[in-house]
């Protein structure tokens, strides 16, 4: 059990660390970071299409339902790495679902632990910030050249922001486990 809480701090820590570090390398490279994020939806999507495709194989799926999963999503992701450029328009509308759905859950948080997490209002932050990122992304979302660059520096701030929340809770984590660790044993 003990093993485990450490586990799950560092863990909290390092996927902080690594979200800081994506967060820099977007805002540092925008443009590449931009076609990266969208050649890596692209490759996840195949990979999964290839893996259900297999498991269709293996199962011996017949029905026709099972099939048009796979195939969508391998027709999807082979756009997306065929044509990077020309799919940033369908990465800004994901991106920016992800950031009103990600403002919306941490102003609910915010509210909902406000009396009982001293930390409430780096939610409300991030919450507000997700949106206003949200509003600057539907801005330029009719301006194709323009919308590389912010996609990358927009993707990059949100990974920065995440990243260091991550780290101040998983920080915030190990003091508190440390402080108490002789009652949380038992």
């Amino acid at each position: 059990k003990r093993y485990c809480n450490l586990f799950l701090m560092n863990l909290l820590l390092v996927w902080g660390i690594i979200l800081t570090l994506l967060g820099i390398a977007g805002i540092l490279a925008p443009y590449y970071f931009a076609i990266f994020s969208v050649t890596f939806l692209g490759s996840l999507l195949v990979a999964g299409a290839l893996m259900w495709i297999f498991y269709n194989l293996n199962t011996r799926h017949k029905g026709a339902g099972g099939w048009l999963k796979p195939f969508v999503m391998l027709v999807i992701g082979l756009l997306l790495l065929l044509f990077p450029q020309q799919s940033l328009v369908v990465l800004a509308a994901f991106v920016l679902i992800y950031l009103l759905v990600d403002a919306f859950a941490n102003l609910y948080l915010a509210i909902e632990y406000k009396d009982r997490l001293s930390s409430w209002f780096l939610m409300l932050l991030n919450g507000m910030f997700d949106l206003i990122l949200a509003g600057i992304l539907l801005y330029f979302m009719g301006q194709p050249k323009e919308l590389a660059q912010i996609l990358g520096i927009l993707i990059g701030v949100s990974l920065l922001i995440d990243g260091i929340l991550a780290l101040w809770f998983g920080w915030g984590l190990k003091v508190y486990y440390e402080k108490y660790k002789r009652i949380l044993e038992g």
